[in-house]
């Protein structure tokens, strides 16, 4: 009886299951990597693209500082894991959530945001209560009008509130430009870029003015690190998803230089038509936000659409489809792929390596 995958042929495998070519995988992550060093600026990767801590710790091992989650339930499996350099780049709301990110303070330094006063006494009380220090980082606005203080003065007012109450520490500014990954035209999202990134660092020469030291200015996401990198004063990158390079990054952000790593293998389970085949997979395995997924080999072989457990694909003259072959599919966004795995199967030179547990899939408080 097989009791692992590693080791097995990947055409072997049953489908559908989520792959991870590690060539390309590493070839993804040193290219990042290499990116921000050459820039001086720090790595934290967004583990929401991920949801694993051993992906964390290749990322670590490759100059990462530590990683960026949503939720404080990815902190603690981190944190559980020995990631020690932790920021939710989220809002920390309720007495459960703050008693849980108190606690955690004991085993990794978890930062967290806020962008309005009422944020900050809970998470002051909670730290106190529990007998440690919280790191504070102020979220602003850059112009995607999700979460982030509307103004410098808003943020210098948040900032000074932190930094006068007991149990917490003012450790710094966070924004997020998500408004410009999806501009087509390069020198536009340049420029929208700077304009965004911009409000931030002024905001922080607003903070400063007043004597309150931003040790950390965070931003950036894969569809946007390779510009936001450049920016001087720009202390930490959160980009995570780039590491995989699926349609989302690559065709509809434009992330240059990334090969697509990902990919989910199907098996054909019906030929209804000559030009049309079934595959064993849909939006229950494979993700279509903002861009369809592709078949990896057959480029002129395009997927219609996707039901619960369905991919329709379009055959065209000449290709072989017959039931049982099996495909591989490059997602078309990674990160919503990712949470509806329990594993991904790391495969080199044709079979299994490693097998890694999503273990932050499902945490979500």
């Amino acid at each position: 009886m097989q009791l692992s995958a590693i080791g097995v042929p990947v055409e072997e495998l049953d489908t559908p299951a989520l792959l991870l070519d590690l060539d390309r995988f590493e070839q993804n992550i040193a290219k990042m990597s290499e990116h921000l060093k050459s820039r001086g600026v720090a790595w934290r990767p967004h583990a929401k693209a991920f949801k694993t801590p051993a992906i964390a710790h290749q990322l670590r091992k490759a100059g990462a500082i530590g990683v960026t989650v949503a939720k404080v339930s990815e902190a603690e499996v981190m944190a559980a894991a020995g990631i020690d350099d932790i920021l939710i780049a989220h809002l920390v709301v309720g007495p459960l959530k703050t008693k849980r990110l108190a606690a955690l303070q004991r085993y990794a330094d978890v930062k967290a945001t806020v962008d309005h006063v009422d944020h900050i006494a809970p998470l002051g009380e909670a730290a106190r209560i529990c007998g440690v220090t919280i790191g504070i980082l102020v979220d602003v606005d850059l112009g995607l009008h999700r979460c982030g203080v509307a103004s410098a003065a808003d943020a210098l007012r948040l900032a000074r509130l932190v930094s006068e109450t007991p149990g917490l520490r003012f450790d710094g500014l966070m924004g997020y430009e998500g408004h410009t990954l999806m501009i087509p035209d390069r020198l536009q999202k340049q420029a929208a870029i700077q304009e965004a990134i911009g409000i931030l660092l002024s905001t922080k020469e607003v903070v400063e003015h007043e004597g309150l030291a931003c040790r950390i200015i965070s931003a950036g996401g894969s569809g946007s690190y390779q510009f936001t990198a450049d920016l001087p004063g720009i202390t930490e990158i959160q980009a995570g998803g780039g590491i995989f390079a699926c349609q989302y990054y690559t065709q509809v952000c434009g992330v240059e230089g990334h090969w697509p790593a990902l990919s989910l293998l199907a098996t054909v389970v019906s030929r209804p038509a000559p030009d049309r085949a079934i595959l064993d997979i849909g939006q229950k395995s494979v993700s279509s936000y903002r861009t369809p997924p592709i078949l990896r080999d057959y480029d002129n072989c395009p997927i219609l659409g996707l039901s619960a457990e369905h991919a329709v694909v379009e055959i065209a003259p000449g290709e072989d489809f017959p039931i049982g072959k099996k495909v591989a599919v490059i997602p078309g966004y990674s990160d919503f792929t990712f949470v509806l795995h329990d594993r991904v199967l790391g495969h080199r030179w044709g079979q299994v390596e490693v097998v890694w547990p999503l273990l932050a899939r499902g945490m979500l408080q």
